[in-house]
């Protein structure tokens, strides 16, 4: 049976639960490399897949008729051409996974200078379980998607061009796998966080009851 979530009011009260993690969102890239360091089931999975879609690729350059350097730069293209289009899916994926979760409000924002994206999910707070199926929607919807358009288009540069799609993708999704682990670190029945509009920070919290 799933905790009853409390309230952001609820949240504040040091007797009843801890403040264990609070990340700027401008800080965000230095908390990414920081729990993907942390070794754990859930960044050996997700290395294992990185390993598995680059030699899935490299398998697909073999089988073409192109030149090692057409079939590099086609999956250099679909790279690109993936990051333009999947950008906005990717983060509208956690933001159809929020609402799921409860969240009234969900905002995606586009960092031009970084050349990223965010989903926030202002003052709605959600369970550490829901927090992980935010984060692992976008990999565990694109991400086979991609690789069955890959297998089945059996024609040269179509082929590649998904491939490196698939390929930009895996590697995109770093970022949800490092909050994943850092739930992970922590885990427990009793896991909240929510977005903080205000100080534009994401706040994770642990019951002590």
């Amino acid at each position: 049976m799933n905790p009853r979530k409390p309230s952001i009011a609820e949240l504040q009260d040091t007797r009843r639960y801890e403040l264990i993690a609070s990340v700027a969102h401008s800080e965000i890239i230095r908390f990414i490399h920081l729990y993907l360091k942390r070794l754990s089931w859930v960044t050996g999975v997700y290395w294992a897949v990185n390993v598995a879609a680059v030699v899935f690729v490299v398998l697909r350059c073999m089988r073409t008729e192109l030149s090692a350097v057409d079939a590099f730069s086609t999956v250099c293209l679909g790279m690109v051409l993936a990051y333009v289009i999947l950008l906005p899916m990717h983060e509208y994926a956690h933001a159809i996974a929020y609402r799921l979760a409860g969240a009234g409000e969900t905002r995606v924002r586009f960092h031009l200078s970084r050349l990223t994206a965010s989903c926030e999910a202002p003052g709605a707070v959600v369970s550490g379980k829901e927090f992980v199926l935010v984060c692992m929607t976008p990999f565990l919807t694109l991400n086979p998607i991609l690789a069955l358009l890959a297998f089945l288009v059996s024609q040269g540069k179509p082929a590649l061009l998904i491939a490196g799609g698939l390929l930009l993708h895996v590697g995109a999704c770093s970022g949800d796998i490092a909050q994943v682990n850092c739930i992970w670190q922590y885990r427990g029945p009793s896991l909240f966080t929510y977005d903080d509009a205000e100080q534009q920070r994401g706040m994770l919290f642990r019951s002590l009851v």
